[in-house]
């Protein structure tokens, strides 16, 4: 009985592992890192700046709205500039292993796995060729508020009102005919 294990040939399986290795950076993983990158609009719609830095993912393939809410928190204020948020751009390369051959060789559509985020939520990327992971990008691009708000002008002041407890209360005296 022994005899017949020591005899079966497993050459195969070495050379499966052997090819298999070779294709590796073709198959589809999760996704455990992002390239952010905030770019900064001034108020004459010319780019000011572009930051970009690795964000490594709390879950696989999900940035939490906490980590949004944090990241624009943090982003949200450069060189002594307050920005509002005005785009989130998601990126996410979504080839499979088949069309890689044809994405190369072809001109992709510039717009095919760019994706505009509508709402601030959890943001999900899909399964990534390991080869390409990363490609895969969070865009965010801010606005620079106008300094005009945080002067005071007769225009953007708040009037105040004082409510007092007897203040224009009327008083009213009845006359009783006896």
């Amino acid at each position: 009985m022994d005899t017949e294990y020591s005899e079966l040939n497993d050459d195969w399986i070495t050379n499966f592992e052997r090819n298999d290795k070779l294709y590796q950076d073709f198959y589809k993983d999760d996704i455990y890192y992002i390239n952010l990158k905030c770019v900064y609009v001034n108020r004459d719609n010319e780019i000011d700046k572009i930051n970009t830095e690795t964000f490594l993912m709390g879950k696989p393939n999900v940035i939490s709205r906490e980590e949004i809410l944090q990241i624009l928190k943090r982003a949200s204020v450069d060189t002594d500039r307050r920005y509002s948020l005005l785009s989130i751009l998601r990126y996410n390369i979504t080839l499979d292993a088949d069309d890689v051959r044809h994405f190369l060789s072809s001109d992709p559509a510039p717009d095919s796995f760019l994706t505009v985020i509508k709402t601030v939520d959890a943001v999900s990327f899909e399964k990534t060729i390991h080869m390409m992971q990363d490609l895969n990008d969070l865009v965010l691009i801010f606005y620079e508020k106008s300094q005009e708000l945080k002067q005071s002008t007769p225009d953007n002041t708040t009037k105040r009102v004082y409510l007092h407890p007897h203040a224009n209360k009327k008083t009213i005296k009845k006359r009783y005919k006896d």
